[in-house]
């Protein structure tokens, strides 16, 4: 099993912890998985570390912060049209189908 680094939340009001975890591979036929070549760290990751949605948002610690990056597709489940391994993407934490508007 190959390991990346990841900077996570180990608990709330402490610093955050770089680990090793495993790289993802696509687990549904329309998963994608990026390798990610930069991270933003948002006021939602803020919020995150701080504990001021521990309740509402459900995040599970340790959690791995950076939802807003960009890198290049590293690998595609099997259903996936819409890219290939190797293109450059961006990453948004709305789930949309990619084709029409997101509302």
């Amino acid at each position: 099993m190959s390991t990346m680094r990841a900077v996570q939340v180990v608990g709330y009001h402490r610093d955050l912890r770089m680990a090793e975890v495993p790289v993802p591979e696509p687990a549904e036929p329309f998963d994608v998985v990026v390798k990610i070549g930069g991270a933003g760290v948002c006021r939602t990751d803020l919020h995150i570390l701080e504990g001021q949605w521990a309740e509402k948002s459900g995040v599970a610690l340790p959690y791995t912060i950076g939802h807003e990056n960009a890198g290049w597709v590293h690998a595609v489940g099997p259903a996936v049209t819409g890219v290939a391994e190797g293109d450059k993407v961006i990453v948004h934490p709305l789930v949309t189908c990619g084709l029409c508007r997101a509302g």
